[in-house]
């Protein structure tokens, strides 16, 4: 009998293990899976800019299209040799009605009242840009790879077919949509080069001085947070309790292992090996490896979104010279400066056209884009 009673406690115990690991290998899980998208999100940050922009603005890009054809119909009857009228001063007509014509002129203020500059501008813009970024294999793979992420992503959370995704978008063709694409991408291409364009030498040696440290050998502790949708798991209270308990638990002369062992059940920890000042790593963490000595811990619990970390910092190397990191960390600051400034992306596109020495002979539009300027300073 008392054999039996040992046999259930036994299994009792070992269904009680299985639980734990059930319950780490769940936590783990999860951690892997945040990387792993976080990972991802980072390969196509540009791709879902882009991907937003075209959905933020649907409207102007159909306005856009509309405004392109209306333009380009006016170039056409003014310029072209094979047109219908021969428009010489503007008043000639472009349509005739039983009632009445529809001049170029007419058309012509239409366009200004009802698109103001706007139109114009992606018209020039598309005029710079195509000389300055020419068009290469990787730009058209990515524009194409968008275009496919676009009708996949509509597919799958809307049902659409390709061609109801452009006609509810405003798109004549795929041509179109590639063309809205195209623009944009070198956009965002010169709106990039503009950025680090703005970093200075000064900024850089300051940065290197202040941030840049030699690669970090870390190992951590880290004591998770439960997300919103899940029932099981800690609250954000509770787990920096627990990561404090168990960084007393260190401070008591406890071993790094020990502690491992005691509280396996409640924690994850990992050997991360050596990262750099600009590893994918979230800042706090990366601000923790620069600050420990070599051979210390975490003496306050380290916060991300992953939860509350006690880092061990393991090993350093040396710090790397400048000329070895300065694109590095020209690329940081640029990013920087975007963050800091929500108008940078129109402000670059104002320098581009100004480098471009644009000029309006026609005095609404020129008043237009005086307004639109301003609205940057």
């Amino acid at each position: 009998m008392a054999k039996d009673a040992k046999k259930t406690q036994k299994e009792k115990v070992s269904k009680q293990e299985e639980k734990i690991t059930e319950k780490k290998n769940k936590k783990e899980k999860k951690i892997e899976e945040k990387k792993v998208k976080e990972k991802k999100q980072i390969n196509t940050d540009k791709m879902i800019s882009v991907i937003k922009k075209v959905d933020n603005y649907r409207w102007p890009i159909i306005l856009f299209i509309v405004g392109f054809l209306l333009a380009t119909l006016i170039f056409r009857c003014l310029f072209w040799p094979d047109r219908i009228a021969t428009l010489k001063d503007g008043t000639q007509p472009v349509v005739t009605l039983k009632d009445g014509v529809i001049t170029a002129d007419d058309l012509y203020e239409d366009m200004k009242e009802y698109y103001s500059v706007n139109v114009l501008l992606n018209t020039i813009d598309d005029m710079i840009l195509s000389e300055k970024y020419p068009s290469t294999d990787e730009m058209e793979n990515e524009i194409k790879s968008t275009a496919d992420y676009y009708y996949s992503a509509y597919e799958k959370n809307y049902g659409y077919t390709k061609d109801k995704f452009l006609s509810q978008y405003g798109f004549s063709n795929e041509k179109a949509f590639l063309e809205s694409l195209r623009l944009d991408y070198r956009k965002n291409k010169y709106y990039e080069d503009y950025a680090l364009s703005l970093v200075t030498d000064n900024e850089i040696e300051k940065y290197y001085k202040d941030e840049v440290f030699g690669d970090v050998d870390s190992k951590h502790i880290l004591v998770s947070i439960k997300s919103d949708d899940d029932s099981d798991g800690l609250t954000d209270e509770e787990a920096k309790k627990l990561a404090n308990e168990i960084i007393k638990a260190l401070d008591s002369g406890k071993s790094w292992d020990d502690v491992i062992s005691e509280y396996k059940d409640k924690i994850i920890n990992e050997d991360l090996g050596y990262n750099a000042f600009n590893a994918s790593l979230e800042s706090a963490y990366l601000k923790e490896c620069k600050n420990l000595k070599v051979g210390t811990y975490s003496k306050t619990p380290v916060l991300t979104s992953y939860g509350y970390h006690i880092v061990y910092k393991k090993a350093q190397k040396d710090k790397p010279e400048l000329k070895d990191v300065k694109d590095d960390v020209k690329e940081i600051l640029a990013e920087e400066k975007k963050n800091n400034d929500e108008n940078l992306y129109s402000k670059s596109l104002i320098n581009m056209r100004e480098e471009a020495g644009i000029e309006f002979n026609d005095s609404k539009l020129a008043d237009d884009y005086k307004k639109y300027k301003s609205e940057y300073k």
